[in-house]
C-alpha cells in the first residue's frame, strides 16, 4: 500500500471515528442525565483530532495540485498536525492533571501518548526537513500513532457512558 492510499484510508477511518463520536453523545444522553466535564472533553478532543486528521491526508493532494515540492505538498501537512496534535496531547495532560479525570486504561493509554507524542515530534521535524526529510511513510506513522490515540478515547468514553 502506498502512503498516499494509506493517508486516504485513514481519512475513512477518522471520519468514521467522528461519526461514531457524535453517534456516542446523541444516543448516550437520557433524560435526567447530563455530561460529565471529561465526557465533553473526550467528545470535544475526539472531533478536533479526527476533523484535523482528515485535513491532514486530504492535504497533501490539495497541494500536489500547486507545486511539486516536497516541502509543500509533505512538509506543511506534517508540521501542521504535529503541531496541532501535540498541543492538543499536552493539553489533554493538563487537563487530566488539574480536574483529575481518570484514566480508563492507564496501562495502555500512557504508552499510546508517549508513542504518539514522539511520533509526533519525529514527524514534525521531518516537515521541516531535519530528519527524514518529508518522508510520506513517516507521516502516515504520525497519523496512525494519533489515529490509535483516539482510538483508545473514544473506547474510554464508550467506558464511561456505559458505567454512568
Amino acid at each position: 500500500m502506498s502512503p498516499e492510499d494509506a493517508l486516504l484510508s485513514i481519512a475513512e477511518i477518522a471520519i468514521g471515528l467522528a461519526g461514531f463520536s457524535g453517534l456516542v453523545a446523541a444516543f448516550g444522553q437520557r433524560p435526567g442525565h447530563s455530561w460529565k466535564g471529561h465526557q465533553k472533553t473526550r467528545i470535544v478532543f475526539l472531533v478536533i483530532l479526527s476533523f484535523g486528521m482528515i485535513m491532514a491526508a486530504i492535504l497533501p493532494f490539495a497541494l500536489s495540485g500547486f507545486t511539486d515540492s516536497p516541502a509543500v505538498i509533505w512538509g506543511v501537512p506534517m508540521v501542521a498536525y504535529s503541531g496541532l496534535s501535540l498541543t492538543l496531547l499536552g493539553y489533554w495532560i493538563v487537563l487530566v492533571r488539574r480536574h483529575s479525570y481518570r484514566l480508563q486504561f492507564p496501562l495502555i493509554s500512557i504508552p499510546i501518548m508517549i508513542v504518539a507524542s514522539l511520533l509526533q515530534v519525529l514527524t514534525g521535524l521531518c516537515g521541516l526537513g531535519l530528519i527524514f526529510p518529508y518522508s510520506p511513510a513517516l507521516f502516515v506513522l504520525g497519523l496512525l500513532s494519533v489515529l490509535l490515540f483516539s482510538a483508545n478515547m473514544f473506547l474510554a468514553l464508550l467506558h464511561i457512558t456505559w458505567n454512568d
